[in-house]
């Protein structure tokens, strides 16, 4: 009997092995220039952001050298303010209602700004007489110490032609608008709005 011997699949191991290895260098390889392609990448990334940056902190400390440039004496303190809104602050509430008080009914006050000193009131009027009769009652209120009629304008409450017939409505009489500035009597105000008389 002769004695059986079976080289083949030590060959085929052989062989199966060797493709198993060029397969993983191959992966292995993709996988390194991959890698070697995003490290470049992102190199050029790294430049650009660099780059960026330093364009920003020029940008900055240009704007640092500007804010700091602006004179400190301008930008005052808290008790600087403090003292400021302490100074030029008056009650408005009993301004306001002598206002409406001393206007006429048909009167409309269109608004009013206050200022450090006094307030500029913009009002309608349908005649000429009410804004000198406002006028007149605003001169003898203890709240105001001097009154000035700045501008005086007309205008038309609704429109005067009827676009239909193309007729005139005479029966449309114009309004007057007045802008006015009153300037406050702050010893008056600061008592409270009483003195004894």
């Amino acid at each position: 009997m002769v004695p059986e011997i079976n080289l083949l699949p030590q060959l085929e191991r052989r062989k199966s092995s060797n493709i198993l290895l060029i397969f993983s260098a191959i992966v292995i390889g993709l996988i390194v220039v991959f890698l070697c392609v995003q490290f470049f990448t992102l190199k050029k990334e790294i430049k650009g952001l660099e780059v960026e940056e330093t364009q920003r902190v020029v940008e900055r400390d240009l704007l640092s050298a500007e804010i700091s440039a602006v004179n400190p004496e301008e930008q005052g303190t808290h008790s600087t303010a403090v003292v400021f809104v302490e100074t030029v602050s008056y009650p408005v509430s009993p301004l306001i209602d002598e206002l409406y008080s001393l206007i006429e009914v048909n009167t409309y006050l269109r608004s009013y700004q206050f200022n450090e000193a006094g307030i500029f009131l913009s009002a309608d009027f349908e005649t000429m007489n009410d804004i000198s009769f406002y006028i007149e009652r605003l001169l003898n209120s203890a709240y105001f110490s001097d009154v000035k009629v700045e501008a005086v304008s007309t205008f038309e409450p609704v429109e005067g032609l009827d676009a239909e017939t193309d007729e005139v409505n005479f029966d449309v009489q114009g309004r007057y608008s007045a802008t006015i500035q009153l300037d406050i009597n702050a010893s008056y105000l600061s008592e409270g709005g009483t003195r004894d008389e």
